[in-house]
């Protein structure tokens, strides 16, 4: 299926900006309850008043629908991430930028409900083999920021230098896919301020586990 074609390139964007929004509440509600398999694209459409031949217009297939759903949900969670200038961060700077994004980012989910629904969606579908493809182009982005960070605090000197780079970002992508899916689990079970504090303490572990070995 490839990586997700960028928005600013996507036929989507010719949609009325009001059925587009709306196309993808209802696609979001229908994968997360559904999962992508078992969602019905015929019934997601027809509650947006859309036709197959109007939605083949805008979309490949169901696949580029999800993607597209997925992509315009997290764009604001990639955006911060990649808005932190990795290589102008110092030893008194790394771990509090990181943290405070980290806190904004949980904010900005506290306000915008839909990105749980998306998260929950997405971590479904990463769940299951058969369609875990879907996923690879965020996966893919989340990965490189990995990379770039961990490169970062080697080269400052914070970043333990013992283990395989490909060890560490394995262990670090599964850390911090199994706290976002802990997070959006439970997420109903915590206050706005809760969800902040627990999403910047969580950010401890990290810290403990890239330490170098002579830190203490």
């Amino acid at each position: 299926m490839g990586s997700v074609k960028i928005m600013a390139e996507h036929p989507s964007l010719k949609l009325a900006a009001d059925k587009r929004a709306l196309l993808f509440q209802v696609a979001r509600a229908e994968f997360s309850a559904n999962g992508f398999k078992q969602a019905s694209l015929n019934r997601i459409i027809s509650q947006v008043g859309m036709s197959k031949s109007s939605f083949y217009h805008y979309f490949s297939n169901k696949a580029d629908l999800f993607q597209q759903t997925l992509e315009v949900a997290l764009r604001p969670i990639i955006a911060a991430r990649h808005a932190i200038d990795l290589e102008a961060l110092t030893v008194e700077t790394l771990w509090p930028t990181v943290i405070k994004v980290a806190g904004d980012l949980t904010q900005q989910v506290n306000a915008s409900p839909e990105i749980v629904s998306v998260g929950r969606m997405f971590h479904r579908c990463l769940e299951n083999p058969e369609e875990r493809e879907l996923t690879q182009g965020i996966i893919h982005e989340i990965t490189a920021w990995t990379v770039q960070l961990i490169q970062r605090g080697q080269t400052l000197g914070m970043f333990r230098k013992d283990l395989p780079e490909t060890m560490l970002i394995d262990i670090l992508m599964a850390m911090g896919m199994s706290m976002d899916r802990w997070m959006l689990a439970n997420w109903d079970e915590y206050s706005d301020a809760d969800r902040v504090n627990l999403s910047q303490k969580s950010f401890g572990l990290f810290v403990r586990l890239l330490a170098p070995e002579d830190a203490g």
